[in-house]
């Protein structure tokens, strides 16, 4: 019960910048995160210093410097630091986060949205990228299967495939089958 209210919770804020601050950019049409998702568009979380933060539907050929530009940032960005990530193209479940210094130099943080994030949005989970904590939001795993899993990846080269979930002791046809969904 306390799993869905937290993640009742989580969907409410990821979604209530995307109701209220969802708009038509003036210079390149921006869907919502509530349009339908093709193969040719990821979904992104932007964050920090723009105006319009929350999750945007883009073109999955986007540079990070275009979505930020999207989202407005709230003063004029003179240049990007060193190590920014403005050259890269967006990729589906991304959060990028702009921080503007003093005089104007922007640096885009690119990092990935959380499990819980990814759950409520319906991204698929990258299951090498997890933590146990991130395992036990998902439903019927509690923290013991959660450790046996990471510890199963460890054991494994640090990386393992869905199917391999299926080896962990704890987790039978039945919950692999419910899990299947988050992949």
């Amino acid at each position: 019960m306390q799993q869905r209210i937290i993640i009742v919770v989580l969907a409410i804020l990821v979604a209530l910048p995307v109701i209220v601050k969802s708009r038509v950019n003036r210079k390149t049409s921006v869907h919502t995160a509530f349009s339908i998702v093709s193969s040719a568009t990821v979904m992104v979380l932007i964050s920090g210093d723009v105006r319009h933060g929350g999750v945007y539907s883009l073109g999955a050929n986007l540079l990070t410097l275009t979505a930020i530009e999207m989202a407005e940032p709230v003063r004029q960005v003179k240049g990007f630091a060193t190590g920014s990530c403005d050259k890269r193209n967006v990729t589906h479940g991304d959060h990028l986060h702009l921080e503007l210094g003093s005089d104007g130099t922007g640096m885009i943080s690119c990092g990935s949205m959380s499990a819980k994030e990814r759950m409520v949005l319906g991204i698929p989970l990258d299951i090498n990228a997890m933590s146990a904590a991130d395992f036990e939001n998902l439903p019927g795993i509690g923290p013991v299967t959660a450790q046996r899993i990471v510890e199963y990846r460890q054991k494994n080269g640090g990386k393992m495939g869905f199917e391999e979930l299926q080896a962990v002791e704890g987790i039978g046809e039945k919950k692999f089958k419910s899990l299947v969904r988050y992949f």
